[in-house]
């Protein structure tokens, strides 16, 4: 259940990511290669790895707090997810 979830985020973060501007194509590239650390992490199914992707997470939510309330919105619940599965 939880892994679908954090599926179904990853998926609406992604589509908030293919809605920025041309203007922020900087900021697509970043967040595109964080929800590619994700996966990319997720598979690995290590804990150590999981922890640090966790933290990366949260100082790029803080990032785009205010240019991006959708994406940071999804990026908290994604966050809470990881939470929930004891990562």
């Amino acid at each position: 259940m939880a892994t679908e979830r954090l599926e179904q985020l990853l998926a609406q973060l992604q589509q908030e990511v293919e809605g920025l501007g041309a203007s922020e194509v900087g900021e697509k590239a970043r967040l595109d290669a964080l929800i590619a650390e994700i996966e990319l992490t997720l598979a690995q199914d290590n804990l150590d790895a999981q922890a640090t992707i966790l933290e990366g997470l949260r100082m790029k939510v803080t990032e785009f707090e205010v240019e991006h309330p959708t994406a940071t919105g999804i990026a908290q619940r994604l966050m809470q997810t990881l939470s929930d599965m004891g990562i």
